[in-house]
């Protein structure tokens, strides 16, 4: 990188707006933290202590892990079931009403809070009760996403596979699902952002581990220093995630469907 991009990009107009509102919130903390006593509104050097204090802290990551490890679950299995259901329209046309004008409805419209409330009384205060909670929080977004995809995908692929082979498993694997993916991944990263906040719900009513029940913990004894750094290691970790995780990935599958393009047209 160039010294002049570097420093277009420093003092381009957009940045120094950026960078002049995030001053301005700090400005803002750092009074309202001056008034206001510690316990209610602590300083920022206070929760940048307290973000170092978990850095060092085995048991925050382990809280972090589990809850890592139920979002994976909970994304990875409302990714194939949501998926599966909506491209069931594309091959049994007769589901295409049940899919559209009751499922789609019905899971974007259920409130999360009130999964949450049902986990916990249906399953009690376990892990699988939070990773059923955000599998059915997150289900929309692969269904409506996947069936959008379905709905785009053009009869000339489809046909141009099956004079190749009339092996209908095949005509999927090699381009329809090559077409559909880009819709996958973006349920998934959608997801993946929901999924974190979220599991605070799901875990503040039905888990004895994870990022969430620390958080009740610290509500419990009144650490509204931890509360507020573990939000702000939530926003780290969904950042550290997208930006070397689903990023790369994305990028991945764009470069691989175009491959496949290339290759098909060749």
């Amino acid at each position: 990188m160039s010294s002049g991009t570097l420093l277009y990009r420093l003092f381009s107009r957009s940045s120094l707006v950026a960078n002049g509102l995030l001053v301005l919130a700090l400005l803002a903390w750092w009074a309202t933290a001056s008034t206001l006593p510690e316990r209610i509104f602590p300083s920022i050097g206070t929760i940048a202590l307290t973000l170092l204090d978990f850095a060092q802290d085995p048991e925050f990551w382990w809280n972090a892990a589990v809850t890592f490890s139920r979002i994976v679950i909970a994304i990875v299995a409302a990714t194939l079931v949501g998926g599966l259901i909506g491209i069931m329209p594309r091959y049994w046309p007769s589901t295409g009403g049940i899919v559209d004008n009751i499922l789609v409805p019905f899971f974007s419209s259920f409130p999360g809070l009130a999964w949450a409330i049902l986990g916990t009384v249906w399953f009690g205060v376990t892990t699988q009760a939070v990773i059923i909670v955000q599998f059915f929080i997150v289900l929309p977004f692969a269904l409506v996403n996947v069936a959008e995809g379905a709905k785009a995908i053009g009869v000339e692929e489809v046909e141009m596979g099956r004079s190749f082979t009339r092996n209908r498993f095949s005509t999927f694997w090699r381009i329809e699902l090559p077409l559909l993916s880009p819709f996958f991944m973006s349920a998934i990263t959608i997801s993946y952002g929901v999924c974190w906040k979220i599991s605070l719900i799901a875990e503040l009513f039905g888990a004895r581990s994870g990022i969430g029940y620390m958080m009740q913990h610290a509500q419990d004894v009144g650490q509204t220093e931890r509360i507020l750094a573990l939000c702000i290691a939530i926003v780290i970790f969904v950042i550290i995630g997208q930006r070397f995780i689903l990023q790369p990935l994305s990028r991945l599958i764009v470069k691989g469907e175009s491959s496949g393009t290339a290759g098909g047209n060749g």
